[in-house]
């Protein structure tokens, strides 16, 4: 079942659908940064907001540097999703 909630908070923003579909392997935040081309500070908001959301997780929350964040089940299935109803997700 489609959560459309969710659906909804990740398609709202072009960055987090950005970030989410550039996960396809762990990775920390500067990477996700030049590969979305994207600020590391809003690259660093909407990774709370997607690790709030259950859709990613940090694998080493206590290190102070190199975090690395992945794509959760929860993720991966909203990722398919989008990819259902959005022809063509942009990165």
């Amino acid at each position: 079942m489609i959560n459309y909630s969710l659906l909804s908070f990740v398609l709202r923003g072009e960055r987090r659908k950005a970030i989410l579909f550039c996960l396809d392997k762990p990775k920390i935040p500067k990477e996700i940064a030049n590969e979305c081309n994207v600020s590391i500070h809003n690259v660093s908001k909407s990774l709370r907001e997607l690790v709030k959301k259950g859709l990613i997780k940090c694998e080493n929350p206590k290190d102070k540097f190199y975090r690395f964040y992945k794509i959760t089940a929860k993720g991966q299935k909203l990722k398919e999703e989008i990819g259902k109803v959005v022809e063509e997700p942009s990165k």
